[in-house]
């Protein structure tokens, strides 16, 4: 067992970047070792997003089980090839069980928009209705057209004065039955997340669980 596994080469992870703006950012991993691990630098707007030695990143990545979140140090960014970074050894890698998020069936406001590659808003924003949710994704009716692996920035309305914010992407997507009131139901699974957050949608559900079960309607 290596330090970082089980990440793999050419896989997709995310990078979080503290002191920037947008702080999120898909890569993809170009090299591994016990100690260290190679990146694909982020890019913003078309232009590689510069990360200087000693700086902290955060870098989430996911299997068919978990999602995985480490601190990491940059050890360099090498000028003569710009489109790679080198990470050091990850620090306490954190793991949660997919399997572990209790999904809640509601009725919750959304609002969304597309993203491109980068990140970067490619749409007008639209709304959609929440079937059920959980702290790894949700299920969702719309009457936008989306596709498989679309990437979205979701807005969560926990009534009028708490939303919750992520970024995820599209892992399924069904066309209703006529009488629907909204065409599709879209399954939709985070991948960007402050942790804060995610603990603020689990204690929702634990709440509004404990609610229901208090009026004997759980």
């Amino acid at each position: 067992m290596g330090s970082f596994d089980p990440i793999k080469i050419n896989q997709t992870v995310e990078l979080e970047l503290p002191n920037d703006t947008l702080k999120q950012y898909r890569s993809k991993v170009y090299g591994l070792s016990d100690d260290r691990i190679i990146v694909a630098v982020p890019v913003k707007g078309g232009s590689r997003v510069a990360m200087g030695q000693g700086s902290k990143v955060k870098l989430i990545y996911t299997d068919s089980t978990a999602v995985y979140v480490f601190f990491t140090t940059v050890l360099s960014q090498d000028n003569d090839n710009a489109e790679m970074v080198i990470l050091g050894k990850p620090d306490n890698i954190k793991k949660i069980q997919r399997r572990n998020f209790v999904r809640l069936d509601i009725q919750l406001k959304l609002l969304f928009c597309r993203l491109d590659n980068s990140f970067e808003s490619k749409s007008s924003s639209f709304e959609a209705v929440s079937v059920d949710i959980s702290g790894g994704g949700m299920m969702f009716m719309c009457d936008e057209v989306l596709s498989f692996g679309d990437i979205l920035d979701a807005q969560i309305f926990f009534g009028q004065n708490e939303k919750i914010r992520s970024v995820g992407r599209v892992v399924r997507v069904m066309e209703n039955l006529p009488q629907t009131k909204m065409k599709y139901s879209v399954g939709f699974e985070f991948t960007m997340i402050e942790e804060l957050e995610r603990d603020k949608i689990i204690k929702f559900i634990f709440n509004r669980q404990r609610e229901l079960r208090r009026k004997g309607l759980l």
